[in-house]
């Protein structure tokens, strides 16, 4: 049995056994039956093999969190097309995204309604891709990584027992599964294991009052009450560093930390439950070491290659060790903790070096009225605090400010031009179109 039908099988078992999406759009409730959306996915299949799309061709899927999202996904998987989830982002940074992929089809939302889009590419040297995943893009444009199903299906093994997910569980959805966190480690778990996801078309605010298991980030977290933390069963915290005010929220709880990068596929550490300190990474689940202060990994979940204009690279060094970027420390237990980026650094004009990220950090764990909070200082001597904060926070923020840098907040249509303009900013594009 491939690898791919060896995976199929497992999600088949799960979907039919009791799990379901609880989707939520505009007051209403849906739900879809695992059956029901096997079903749907085989009559896309069915479809698409008589509009002879050639089985390896990528299909990009530009859809949010739904019921269409996951059909698509498996309809990919069923006919062997290699499935391309492209999340919510400026115009211009989807049609560069598109042209880097060559896919064959282009699903996306056109007038309330979902369109396949005929497009002109063709077969790849894609290997035994199950997906093609992009990185967040927090340093600057996003990069595309191939993962196979071997690798999904090691990311699953690992984390499945360590989230104890049934057909009992009820996960809350936070986070858009075009990523590789949500996309990789909530949804193909909860598949799996048959239980169930509620999904919001709009934005997730409140929880269930039944829910079982979370995995989310710290700025959705820190907004979260300490009973409703207290009262989970299992859940990852994970994909920026963690304050100390949160850790202490966390301490107790069944949640983990968890850590890993889009390329990893992305989970390479765990932390034990209940067991969280300031920029906490866990241990980890793969073979590491550290090269100066810098993270280098080896998992067998990990993704392959990178996509670039004249095709796949190798993200790995002739040793085979991919370098992680993040500055790691160690305890004598072997517990990791995070310090920041080797590439995160830049000077003011008067020369002085800044490493801006567990500042950063801690100034996001300070202010949960914020998004997040980016320090810098383009061609000035004195750092600023640029914050990304919802209206209705705003002025909360500026009462309770008390840091000294100058907090600058800009309009919300300032982002409607950042290549992502939901989620963290891309610190490149925020340096280059740096606010007055």
């Amino acid at each position: 049995m491939s690898g791919r039908h060896k995976f199929l099988h497992q999600l088949a078992e799960g979907l039919h056994q009791g799990f379901a999406l609880d989707w939520h759009r505009n007051g209403n409730t849906h739900a879809w039956p695992g059956q029901s959306l096997w079903a749907r996915a085989a009559r896309i299949k069915t479809r698409w093999r008589r509009a002879k799309i050639i089985p390896g061709s990528r299909i990009a899927v530009s859809l949010p969190n739904s019921p269409a999202y996951l059909a698509y996904m498996l309809a990919c998987w069923m006919g062997d097309w290699i499935f391309c989830p492209v999340p919510a982002l400026h115009p211009l940074e989807i049609q560069r995204r598109l042209q880097l992929l060559q896919p064959a089809l282009w699903v996306h939302y056109s007038s309330d309604r979902v369109q396949e889009e005929v497009q002109e590419g063709g077969i790849h040297d894609d290997q035994d891709a199950a997906l093609i995943l992009w990185s967040s893009g927090s340093m600057g444009s996003g990069n595309a990584y191939r993962l196979s199903f071997a690798a999904l299906d090691w990311q699953v093994a690992t984390h499945l027992p360590a989230l104890q997910l049934s057909a009992d569980s009820l996960l809350w959805n936070t986070l858009p599964w075009a990523h590789a966190f949500a996309g990789v480690l909530e949804l193909l778990p909860a598949c799996m294991a048959g239980s169930v996801i509620q999904v919001e078309a709009q934005r997730a605010r409140h929880p269930p009052r039944d829910c079982t298991h979370l995995l989310t980030v710290p700025r959705i977290a820190r907004l979260l009450t300490p009973k409703f933390l207290h009262s989970l069963q299992g859940g990852i915290i994970g994909g920026a560093p963690i304050g100390k005010v949160l850790a202490n929220q966390l301490q107790g709880t069944a949640l983990r930390v968890g850590y890993g990068q889009s390329e990893a596929g992305p989970g390479i550490t765990l932390g034990s439950p209940g067991e969280f300190q300031p920029f906490i990474l866990g241990h980890s689940l793969v073979e590491y070491a550290l090269r100066g202060e810098t993270l280098h990994y080896h998992s067998p979940g990990q993704a392959d290659a990178r996509l670039s204009a004249s095709g796949w690279q190798s993200i790995q060094d002739y040793q085979g060790w991919i370098n992680s970027g993040d500055e790691v420390s160690q305890d004598p237990d072997g517990c990791l903790f995070w310090r920041g980026r080797e590439d995160g650094g830049f000077s003011l004009a008067n020369g002085h070096s800044i490493r801006p990220e567990a500042e950063e950090a801690r100034l996001t764990d300070q202010y949960p009225e914020a998004e997040s909070i980016i320090l810098g200082a383009p061609g000035a001597r004195h750092l600023t605090a640029v914050a990304k904060v919802p209206g209705e926070r705003v002025s909360r923020l500026r009462k309770q400010w008390q840091e000294p840098y100058l907090l600058c907040i800009p309009a919300a249509r300032f982002w409607d031009d950042a290549p992502v303009p939901q989620g963290k900013p891309s610190r490149r594009w925020l340096y280059s179109h740096w606010p007055d």
